[in-house]
């Protein structure tokens, strides 16, 4: 592995964990918004927090690598079960200006990271 790569594989890891210090965002689809909402016939639905902390808890800790999802070694894309689903994440890399790809994903200046999580059926 290259030093590149091990710099990328750590902000990626960072991504996930503390994403302010990577220069990272999150964005989830409408599906898991949805398995982040609480509600009955007697309450309006409303975002659940423990339902949001479990998420980032689980993103933060996930540490399963198999080759065939990371075959760069960079820790840009994970499989997980959560809440009766089975969810992907996925880091693309823009740069820090404007929405085109990265110079450098190694460089936390030269690269805005965005962790990008959905229901597989939404892949």
């Amino acid at each position: 592995m290259t030093d590149r790569t091990a710099r990328t594989r750590r902000l990626n890891d960072m991504t996930r964990s503390q994403p302010e210090i990577a220069n990272a965002s999150l964005v989830m689809t409408q599906g898991v918004a949805a398995l982040l909402i609480s509600g009955d016939d007697d309450n309006p639905p409303k975002p659940d927090a423990s339902r949001s902390a479990t998420l980032r808890a689980t993103l933060a800790a996930f540490n399963h690598w198999p080759k065939g999802n990371d075959p760069y070694e960079e820790h840009d894309f994970g499989a997980f079960d959560l809440f009766g689903e089975k969810l992907f994440f996925k880091i693309d890399y823009y740069h820090p200006d404007h929405d085109t790809l990265a110079p450098v994903p190694s460089s936390i200046e030269l690269c805005r990271r965005v962790l990008i999580i959905m229901l597989a059926d939404e892949y």
